[in-house]
C-alpha cells in the first residue's frame, strides 16, 4: 500500500474496505513508521545531538503497544545506522538519541534496565 498523506486525504483510501481488515495491522505499521521517520527527521535537522526523541510520547500518541514501538524502533535504528548515524536509547528505552560522534551526548545515560 502506498502511504496516504493526511494532508491530501480528501476522501478515504480505496483500501479501507471490510475485505482488507486482515491487512489493517500492516497498513497501521507502515503509517506509524512513516510518522516516526518524519518526527526523527525533524529532530535531526535541528542539529542538537544532545536532544532526544521521546519514544514514550510517540507511543502514547499513536496508541502503540510495547512490541509495536520496539519493532518500529529497531527499523528506524537500522536505517539511521545505515546512513552513518549512531543511535542509542536512554531513560529506560524511552529516549532515542541520534548522534554523529563516537561517544553518546552528555545527556544520554546508560540504561540500567
Amino acid at each position: 500500500m502506498k502511504f496516504i498523506s493526511i494532508k491530501k486525504m480528501k476522501e478515504f483510501p480505496s483500501c479501507l474496505k471490510p475485505e482488507n481488515k486482515e491487512k489493517f495491522s500492516q497498513y497501521r505499521y507502515d503509517r506509524n513508521l512513516a510518522y516516526l521517520r518524519k518526527e526523527i527527521f525533524e529532530l535531526v535537522l535541528v542539529g542538537d545531538e544532545n536532544s532526544y526523541f521521546e519514544m514514550d510520547n510517540f507511543s502514547h500518541r499513536y496508541k502503540l503497544k510495547k512490541g509495536e514501538i520496539d519493532r518500529l524502533c529497531i527499523t528506524v535504528t537500522q536505517e539511521l545506522e545505515k546512513l552513518g548515524w549512531n543511535v542509542k536509547t536512554s531513560f529506560g528505552g524511552t529516549g532515542l538519541f541520534v548522534y554523529s560522534t563516537d561517544e553518546p551526548p552528555p545527556s544520554c545515560y546508560e540504561d540500567e534496565f
